[in-house]
């Protein structure tokens, strides 16, 4: 039996090389309504899209947060799926390129500045240069 029912995906940041995702799994998804959202929600790893402004190139990322119970598979899935829509490139070998490993950083509540907090998380995928060239006039406040 799947951990949960379905995931959701939540934007913390993007720019024009980088897209940040937190990865949410949700159970009792039907606990909902238009004045009550009752559905069990978790954290369990975020996914980050970076494209290679000068050559277009696509790599995706995906952090699991570590948890000894947990099965990776469906959360994979799902969030291979998810990249795979909304993926800009026309290349398919953009859109099935990943990179995934687990992290024990759990950004449960994360609080402005979010930067520092991203970076903490992506910070050996990336090519210094990038990681400062993020500011906080295109992160998307919840």
């Amino acid at each position: 039996m799947a951990e949960f029912e379905s995931y959701s995906f939540s934007r913390l940041y993007r720019d024009e090389n980088i897209e940040f995702f937190f990865i949410i799994g949700v159970n009792d998804s039907d606990d909902f309504d238009d004045y009550w959202d009752g559905r069990l929600k978790e954290l369990v790893g975020y996914v980050m899209i970076f494209t290679n402004k000068n050559d277009r190139k696509q790599d995706n990322f995906i952090y699991l947060i570590e948890k000894s119970s947990r099965r990776f598979e469906d959360i994979v899935r799902y969030t291979k799926r998810f990249v795979d829509q909304m993926s800009l490139s026309h290349n398919l070998s953009d859109r099935e390129n990943f990179k995934i490993s687990t992290t024990n950083i759990n950004g449960h509540s994360v609080v402005s500045p979010y930067i520092p907090f991203i970076q903490s998380i992506v910070s050996d995928d990336l090519p210094q240069q990038i990681l400062e060239t993020m500011t906080e006039e295109t992160v998307f406040d919840n």
